[in-house]
């Protein structure tokens, strides 16, 4: 090995030697023990030897690893005299690595590290004394019950082939479920009560034993059959099969409703992936532990009573159960969907993974890998089409829901039979506690343990204050440090009692059930990373359109689009007002209280509210009762949102530059000077903090890119040069990250790390913005012409694309077979818009070259996908009536005609509401104000 390119392999490979010299003796403990079981023939104690073994030496080498690597360097340093910061002859130094691992696998290593790490020896001895016991205590457990799993195998047992440990975290003294192999079929072990599984499956037998139309009984909803032990129980191993048509397909997903239906009963919780095994048609809900939950309150958020209202009516839905699509917001797992339904490949973003690189010499360390995400055994299909079944799903959970509050049932007579059981609370996110056990495993924390106890119960107070329900008290959260310090992810447990039953019934029956269905659809949009990966779209376009009576007809529907988004708004006593919807995040789609942002945030909606107001006031709209209200308090609740939730992007529709255009935007509409004061202190947020340093997204609707007009129109606004330095900062940051070849130039994103083109997300979109800075006074000339420059070689890159066969760009994201767009954000009409301003503020002949072609796709495609301004017949509107393709009525009249007929449709799950600006009602009120011929309203399509 020349260390010329680091050698990264699975950590537990590099330091097993030592690590198993350290676990000999415990090895020989355990084999000492098993050979007092009674029960277990010689091979079998074999098996169970070598599977505890292996799961001891691969949780010491998981803890042990960075202390090697420290005294590794340590050794380096000695024997290199010195040389810290010299890795150039270091990397390919063998020599150093063998003899400090000759060095690490002497009897008395240990001791000689003592010193430095004055608690290491107790603390490998408690975790592997803990292991020991644990996996002692399962083998005098499975001898004992061998004969009792006959009913779970439907066979005799036979010999034990195979043991595996591990499945899922350790708790309390390093149990954990575990697999056992027999001859006769396979068992899991679970080192926890088991009467709540029990009970469940017995629920399930009551409820389908007079369900209409109700599934055969190898095709509902089940938990695996189960033995309870005092303490302990064992289940059959329910083993994965993919569904073997869309007969089955269409069944397993009606099978998903019911399960939410049953869980929102119940009250289950954390029902994610790894929870939920499909079984051809049925789900199997593996590991019911999770049952009876209470959301605890959470305190004042300061956004208003509006958010908190909002806030909790979420907590209480199907969402808390687990199987909905919810993206994770943390390090280790950001945007993530764990959940019982997600998971679905080639939909996960690539996640942190400790790796040692350059393993085998002495410049070996630590390194973070991006990898993807492990699969489960989740899905119905290797390739689940999870959208085409939205509608089985919320079917499956009407049924399910009507069959509950029948006439005559009684919520109490079946959840009593729960009363007894020991069930699981989950105070705290299992990722952080594996955070905080890996930092007290760190060498540091070996050196100085009390220091590092204080730094864990500091974060755990710290966390209980933003997570209410978790421990604060100094015993609880010493509790979980000790749990911790050995090795194990803490456990909290309760006994249900008649109090638990009456209050999960109480829930139950005060669930507001509209709410409920909306936020399933919604819920499911959170599955998918992005718009191309959403379901198909189906054009249906206006019959007959026409513009006959348009201004009637115009202000008709905004009258009842402005009343709809009122009229779904959650209202606070204190005159807040929010709503609840899918939002657009750089983690992807999630379901919850709107954010901050102009795409489908509580700016878009204050602005399209400050519209109407605006212009009915002008006699362009019919005043509406109520909007001026809701326009003040939404207002406030995003004033307030801003203030107290940190912005996630430098985008111009996702984050700090949003807001910097939204206050724009309503001081054009509303014409009040504090407004451009506002949009100063959001501007900061581009100029002094880290978000355009950080960013990883560059393009214009997340990332550093969309700073750029924004802030050159505070400029404008506010005459203030600053801020005009502000958005060269960001031109200077773009050209530095730009990829230029033959093709032209595009830019990397998380999503697309191959760079691609189109307007919100792409090339296009990137060049536009720089075209724009190379057209203002920021930068010096030279950078001006820079600027330019790059900006025509993304244009160059675009037009790479071009395929004059099909009169389109094509689209080349990954993610779906459809290859030519004409939405804003990806196709054509944001081609488009761009290069039609450019020629405006330019003249050049091939910028209005591209924008007539540009306007033929998009009238060869036609109307009739969706009405938003995003990804549908909104965006091409906009587009067509801004160039003056085709008669202004006509346009007019497929819009009018469309929302007459169909209603408002989304982009995203179908049906479902959405208030926002971008891709949702919001939207379609926006544009219908913007129809009248003296309307003069902010374009958030070119951020102008």
């Amino acid at each position: 090995m020349d260390g010329s390119a680091p050698d990264k392999r699975d950590e537990a490979e590099w330091f097993a030697r030592p690590v198993r010299n350290i676990a000999r003796p415990w090895r020989e403990e355990l084999a000492r023990r098993l050979g007092a079981v009674d029960g277990l023939e010689s091979a079998e104690r074999d098996v169970v030897l070598d599977a505890g073994d292996t799961a001891l030496l691969r949780s010491l080498h998981a803890k042990l690893s960075r202390l090697f690597l420290i005294e590794l360097h340590a050794l380096r340093m000695a024997v290199g005299g010195g040389r810290g910061g010299d890795t150039a002859g270091a990397g390919s130094d063998t020599a150093t690595w063998a003899a400090y691992i000759e060095q690490a696998d002497d009897e008395g290593y240990l001791d000689r590290l003592a010193e430095r790490y004055p608690t290491l020896g107790r603390r490998i001895a408690s975790v592997a004394r803990l292991s020991v016991a644990a996996t002692a205590g399962f083998a005098a457990r499975l001898a004992s019950d061998r004969e009792l799993l006959r009913p779970l195998l439907g066979a005799p047992a036979g010999e034990i082939r195979a043991v595996a440990f591990g499945a899922g975290d350790s708790h309390r003294g390093g149990l954990t479920v575990s697999r056992v192999d027999f001859d006769g079929g396979s068992v899991m072990y679970k080192p926890r009560p088991s009467q709540a599984d029990v009970a469940l499956g017995a629920l399930l037998d009551e409820l389908f034993a007079d369900f209409p139309g109700a599934p055969s009984p190898t095709e509902r909803i089940r938990v695996p059959h189960t033995l309870v032990r005092e303490g302990y129980g064992w289940s059959e191993f329910v083993r994965h099969r993919y569904c073997a048509g869309d007969a089955e397909l269409a069944a397993f997903y009606r099978n998903v409703g019911h399960w939410l239906a049953v869980l929102r009963f119940t009250g289950g919780t954390d029902m994610h992936a790894e929870n939920m095994i499909a079984a051809g048609p049925v789900p199997v809900i593996v590991d019911a532990e999770t049952l009876f939950d209470a959301p605890a309150p959470f305190p004042a958020s300061g956004r208003g009573d509006a958010v908190d209202v909002a806030a909790a009516a979420i907590r209480r839905t199907v969402l808390r159960t687990g199987l909905l699509p919810v993206r994770g917001t943390g390090f280790a797992l950001g945007g993530v969907d764990i959940s019982g339904v997600g998971l679905l490949p080639g939909q996960q973003p690539l996640i942190p993974n400790p790796v040692i690189a350059d393993g085998g010499t002495a410049a070996a360390r630590f390194e973070v890998d991006l990898v993807a995400v492990p699969t489960a055994g989740n899905h119905p299909s290797p390739t689940p089409v999870l959208s085409t079944y939205w509608d089985r799903i919320l079917a499956g959970f009407r049924e399910m829901t009507a069959h509950l509050r029948r006439p005559g049932t009684d919520p109490y007579r079946l959840l009593r039979r729960f009363e007894g059981a020991q069930v699981r609370r989950i105070l705290r996110p299992t990722q952080a506690y594996v955070d905080i056990g890996r930092m007290l495993w760190h060498p540091a924390s070996l050196h100085d343990e009390a220091a590092a106890v204080e730094r864990a119960r500091d974060i755990l107070r710290r966390n209980a204050e933003v997570l209410p329900g978790a421990p604060t008290d100094r015993a609880a959260i010493d509790g979980e440090i000790a749990d911790l310090l050995a090795g194990d992810v803490p456990m909290s447990t309760f006994t249900v009692d008649p109090t638990h039953v009456r209050a999960t019934i109480e829930d139950w029956h005060t669930a507001d059930l509209p709410l409920e269905e909306s936020v399933i659809q919604d819920a499911l949009v959170g599955a998918y990373l992005n718009e191309r990966s959403l379901p198909e779209r189906v054009q249906e376009g206006a019959r007959d359109p026409h513009a006959r009576d348009r201004e009637r007809r115009r202000r008709a529907l905004a009258v009842r689009m402005v009343r709809r988004l009122c009229d779904g708004a959650v209202r606070g006593e204190d005159g807040t007002v929010t709503w609840i919807s899918p939002v657009f995040t750089p983690a992807g789609w999630s379901i919850r209280v709107l954010p901050a942002d102009l795409y489908t945030g509580q700016g878009g909606v204050a602005l399209t509210l400050a519209e109407y107001v605006t212009e009915a006031r002008a006699g362009r709209a019919d005043e509406v009762p109520g909007v001026t209200e809701a326009f003040e308090g939404a207002l406030r609740v995003l004033i307030s949102t801003e203030d107290r939730t940190p912005t996630p992007s430098a985008g111009a529709f996702s984050g700090a530059a949003s807001q910097v255009w939204t206050w724009l935007a309503l001081h054009r509409v509303l014409g009040e000077d504090w407004l451009v004061e506002r949009a100063a202190q959001r501007a900061l947020l581009l100029a002094q903090g880290r978000l355009v340093e950080d960013d990883v997204e560059v393009d214009l609707l997340n990332g550093a890119a969309g700073g750029v007009v924004p802030l050159l129109g505070l400029a404008e606004a506010t005459g203030q040069e600053r801020w005009l330095a502000a958005a060269a900062h960001i031109g200077r940051r773009l050209a530095g990250l730009a990829i230029v070849d033959a093709s032209g130039a595009r830019w990397t994103t998380r999503l697309n790390p191959e760079g691609i083109g189109g307007f919100a997300h792409g090339a296009t979109g990137i060049g536009w913005a720089l075209t724009r800075l190379a057209l203002s006074e920021a930068g010096s000339a030279a950078e001006r012409r820079d600027w330019n420059h790059l900006a025509e070689r993304a244009f160059a890159y675009q037009e790479s694309l071009y395929q004059p066969e099909h009169g389109n760009w094509r689209d080349v994201r990954i993610g779906a077979e459809e290859d030519f767009f004409t939405s804003w954000c990806h196709g054509s009409a944001g081609i488009g818009i761009g290069m039609l301003d450019l020629h405006r503020r330019t003249g050049d002949p091939a910028h209005l070259d591209m924008a007539r072609r540009a306007a033929r796709a998009c009238a060869a495609e036609g109307f009739g996908w969706s009405h938003t301004l995003c990804h549908g017949d909104l965006g091409l509107w906009e587009f067509l009536t801004s160039l003056g393709q085709g008669n202004a009525e006509d346009l007019d009249g497929e819009i009018l005609t469309g929302l007459e007929q169909r209603g408002p449709v989304g982009g995203l799950a179908r049906e479902a509401f959405s208030p926002s600006l971008m891709s949702g009602l919001s939207g379609v009120l926006h544009t219908l104000l913007r129809m009248h011929p003296e309307a003069t309203l902010p374009n958030p399509l070119l951020l102008d």
